[in-house]
């Protein structure tokens, strides 16, 4: 699970304009002289001590997330379920699950000062990634040390019972799949019968 103040959207864990505006103006009317500016701090700590595990949901394969993903011929792609994600996870008492709601950061807000709405919200121009979202906010990242909070934490996973498939990047030139498949029988031979080519690389009929 990554850091959210690593990944590339500068949005992760921000609330929205109006969500601002709001609590400034409840915070102000009930005596405070600084209004947002007090709880501000608190929401970029939980930016640096949240981290998260993204996937992709959808019935099918998507052209445009292999290329924003996985560059041009260099990735795979790891096929599980909602309810694996479930089962992952239910004796991990710190670690959430849900799936990603995208809105307009400047017309909407959230319901209340919830820390998990800034986490499990994006803005539309993300709404192509479908995505279902781990979140953890472990108890030893709240006090880091002197170092900082670690840019990444593990949760048990048991690759042999939740991953369905393994796909390779339908651009990729053979060696690459080789190569993965030397990888997987190494690290995961369970997985050997499990890989195979994405469905995007099947010639045409004409």
């Amino acid at each position: 699970m990554s850091r959210l103040d690593k990944l590339a959207d500068p949005y992760e864990g921000s609330l929205t304009a109006k969500t601002i505006e709001g609590i400034d103006t409840f915070l102000r009317q009930h005596g405070s002289k600084v209004g947002w500016n007090e709880l501000s701090e608190m929401y970029r700590r939980n930016q640096a001590t949240t981290y998260v595990c993204c996937w992709h949901a959808n019935e099918q394969e998507s052209e445009a997330m292999w290329r924003l993903y996985c560059g041009y011929g260099s990735g795979v792609a790891i096929q599980t379920t909602y309810d694996h994600l479930v089962g992952a996870i239910e004796k991990e008492y710190e670690v959430y699950l849900g799936c990603v709601k995208y809105i307009d950061y400047d017309r909407e807000w959230f319901p209340d000062a919830n820390v998990f709405h800034p986490v499990m919200h994006k803005r539309l121009a993300f709404a192509h990634e479908k995505e279902v979202r781990l979140v953890s906010s472990p108890a030893t990242s709240r006090t880091p040390s002197p170092g900082g909070c670690p840019e990444v934490v593990s949760i048990p996973w048991d690759s042999s019972a939740r991953v369905e498939r393994v796909y390779v990047d339908p651009y990729a030139p053979e060696y690459f799949f080789e190569a993965v498949q030397m990888i997987v029988e190494a690290v995961e031979p369970s997985l050997g019968s499990r890989l195979i080519w994405s469905q995007m690389k099947a010639a045409p009929l004409f």
